[in-house]
């Protein structure tokens, strides 16, 4: 398979630092300095942080962490991002649907949460494309929430 996981290293987080967004994608996703250090903060709650590989090539970052519903665990998709330099070639969405099928083998989760910003047009199409649906509910005021259950 092209695309593949591994984590973060000694020996690859200077380049995955240097992976970016669009210059107008860059108010939708967090720096991926800021990506890292959330995943340290949030630690706690099960946090994983993947690079997101390409023919060996470092394309992107996908950050997910364990939210307690009662008694439902739910997995969240914290932070998703794809360098500018691959977008477009429908990498994003292989590599979504290579996360989607590794969360559900793990068979331990309810549903996937998520959030993105309420002017990522391109996000929201790709979420819909891979069967999430609007939570009826927003967490902030410029933001959407979209839910997979299964």
């Amino acid at each position: 398979m092209e695309i593949y996981f591994d984590e973060v290293t000694p020996y690859n987080w200077k380049k995955v630092n240097s992976l970016q967004v669009k210059a107008e994608q860059k108010h939708f996703v967090a720096s991926n300095v800021a990506i890292l250090a959330k995943a340290f903060a949030y630690r706690k709650d099960k946090t994983k942080i993947a690079v997101i590989y390409y023919q060996k090539q470092p394309i992107g970052l996908i950050m997910q962490r364990d939210f307690k519903e009662y008694e439902n665990l739910i997995c969240i998709l914290d932070q998703f991002m794809i360098d500018k330099a691959y977008q477009g070639r429908g990498l994003g969405k292989q590599a979504l649907q290579l996360w989607l099928s590794c969360i559900k083998a793990e068979n331990k989760y309810i549903a996937i949460e998520l959030c993105y910003k309420d002017t990522d047009y391109l996000a929201e199409n790709l979420y819909k494309r891979l069967g999430f649906m609007r939570k009826p509910e927003d967490d902030e005021a410029d933001e959407l929430a979209m839910r997979y259950d299964l």
